[in-house]
């Protein structure tokens, strides 16, 4: 007998109900149809978009289906999403990678969306550049958000900026706080420069 959405999430309600244990019943119901997926993702309980979440990504590394993408951005579009924790688990494989190389217009318009966790999912998506060595996209990214107030956007900026010092530039990081850092806020600066060395950390923080 297959499995089903209820099923899915008979078995989370046994776990402790965090990432890991979602990650291991996603992992058991790998094959679980796409129609009981979806069901999942819509759900109004959390873990159920949890484990849904997880089942994309699975999906994805798999074989790579735009459609994937798409499923993933109707229900964050449609406010599904209320934890960010649904943004970064998902947003680098399942929005950032397949771009990578190619037309990042799709990313800036996410930056544009009405709803803060849709633009949480276009700053999460650019550490697949980032970790590709492109500072170039995870920074424009960074500069169409860097004025918002909400901590949705402000704590996935500081994250993402930090990476890209890390793993792209410190440079061109350094740079774009040198114009912009005082936009951000106190923790998402204190975030960014973490890695920067001691002197330069320091006086960045002191733009914020």
């Amino acid at each position: 007998m297959s499995a089903t959405a209820e099923t899915v999430l008979v078995a989370f309600a046994r776990t402790a109900g965090d990432v890991a244990a979602a990650r291991r019943v996603a992992r058991r119901f790998a094959d679980l149809d796409e129609g009981e997926r979806s069901a999942l993702l819509w759900s109004e309980e959390p873990g159920a978009r949890l484990v849904a979440v997880l089942l994309l990504v699975q999906s994805m590394r798999a074989h790579a289906d735009p459609e994937l993408t798409d499923e993933y951005l109707s229900a964050a579009k449609a406010e599904r999403f209320d934890d960010v924790v649904l943004a970064d688990l998902a947003a680098e494989e399942l929005v950032g990678a397949p771009l990578v190389g190619g037309s990042t217009g799709a990313l800036f318009a996410l930056a544009k969306s009405d709803v803060a966790m849709v633009r949480r999912i276009a700053v999460v998506a650019t550490l697949a550049f980032a970790k590709a060595g492109d500072a170039e996209v995870p920074l424009a990214i960074a500069g169409r958000l860097v004025r918002e107030r909400g901590e949705t956007v402000q704590s996935a900026l500081g994250w993402v900026l930090r990476e890209t010092g890390k793993r792209a530039s410190e440079d061109d990081l350094v740079a774009f706080l040198e114009r912009q850092g005082r936009f951000l806020g106190r923790g998402a600066l204190e975030t960014a420069t973490e890695h920067l060395p001691p002197g330069e950390r320091d006086r960045l923080r002191q733009l914020g």
